[in-house]
């Protein structure tokens, strides 16, 4: 097998798995609220608490999974990204497994010149957020990219700002300054292989 198939297998291989590694549904904010019980059904993330303030959900298309992203704090001041991916497993007859995967991305990462990878697999990141945070306030420039093709590696992206709503909490507006609760990501098909990239991220890239 030569370089260039090896190659063309290996994004066939990491889009696949993109595919169905599922991303996340709605968003929840605001102090004070009871933490739901996340489920297939409503997609909804538990508030915000002191130590972390929750921005937006991201929805993937084709399945039920979602992940919650927010801000992990230390008092008033930012300290990084947080991740939490809920996905289900079958575990019998009309019952289902929630398997929750919590990942932290200090402001370092965010700011380096790869950013934060919020999904994908080896070698086929999926979808990166990249900023700059500014000190004290935490505001922040941030850059989502996204695969667009995985056989040619392109990557599209969109601006989004992390902000500070008039009643003190935080929020993600777009380039027209809306508020980004929900992110659905919709992934581009070819029949009979599946998905090779990703379409738009719908709520974030308008």
């Amino acid at each position: 097998m030569n370089r260039k198939s090896f190659g063309r297998n290996a994004a066939l291989a990491g889009i696949a798995a993109i595919a169905f590694a599922g991303l996340p549904v709605r968003a929840a904010t605001g102090p004070g609220t009871s933490p739901a019980a996340p489920s297939r059904q409503n997609g909804i993330c538990a508030g915000s608490t002191a130590s972390i303030k929750q921005l937006a959900t991201i929805d993937n298309n084709r399945d039920g999974s979602f992940q919650c992203l927010g801000l992990s704090m230390d008092g008033d001041t930012v300290k990084g990204i947080r991740l939490e991916t809920h996905r289900f497993v079958s575990t019998g007859t009309n019952t289902e497994s929630d398997q929750v995967k919590i990942a932290e991305f200090p402001m370092a990462v965010v700011e380096s010149s790869h950013g934060a990878v919020l999904d994908g697999v080896p070698g086929h990141d999926a979808i990166i957020l990249q900023g700059h945070f500014t000190t004290p306030s935490g505001m922040a420039t941030l850059v989502t990219s996204y695969l667009y093709n995985g056989f040619t590696s392109e990557y599209r992206s969109c601006q989004m700002t992390l902000a500070r709503a008039p009643d003190a909490s935080w929020r993600l507006v777009d380039r027209f300054d809306r508020t980004v609760s929900r992110i659905v990501v919709r992934t581009r098909e070819i029949p009979l292989i599946g998905a090779f990239g990703i379409a738009n991220l719908d709520g974030a890239c308008a």
